[in-house]
């Protein structure tokens, strides 16, 4: 009888230690699951918005170098052919369909350039003629947009950092 209970006390020791550490185990690979989850939902909410940010970047360069007319008034490199307004079209759609993944005061500059190009519509003189009345309008709201990029840059940095 001795060697009966001792077997059915190790068998039952051992059967409860199997669940526990099963217990255990299974709660630790849940979690570690779940921790991998959000990593990789972070991964992917980091990606969009880096894509966002060149689509602006790209934006920016297309503002950033002014060129001088035959009449010595500048305009910007983007509104350089007056028969491509769908191409400026076109990138600004490029930069606003990505609202989603940019800061707001981001959007909100990228909406007024956008405002402002499409208040001009077809006006007489295309878009060079435009680039050139609203020459210092464009070269401010290109400040405003790298300074919101700077400081959205900076608050993103100082989030890795903590």
């Amino acid at each position: 009888m001795p060697t009966a209970q001792l077997l059915v006390g190790v068998l039952s020791s051992s059967l409860i230690a199997g669940i526990l550490g099963a217990l255990i185990g299974g709660w630790f690979t849940l979690r570690g699951k779940r921790n991998d989850y959000a990593n990789e939902y972070y991964k992917v909410v980091l990606a969009r918005r880096v894509q966002a940010y060149e689509e602006v970047e790209r934006l920016i360069n297309m503002v950033k170098t002014a060129v001088l007319d035959q009449d010595g008034r500048p305009y910007h490199v983007l509104l350089c052919k007056d028969d491509d307004k769908q191409g400026v079209y076109d990138l600004l759609i490029a930069v606003m369909s990505k609202a989603l993944w940019l800061s707001d005061e981001l959007f909100e500059l990228i909406r007024t350039f956008n405002l402002l190009l499409y208040s001009h519509g077809d006006a007489e003189g295309g878009l060079i003629e435009f680039g050139k009345e609203n020459y210092k309008q464009v070269a401010e709201l290109r400040t405003k947009l790298r300074r919101c990029i700077c400081a959205t840059c900076l608050s993103f940095t100082k989030c890795l950092d903590s």
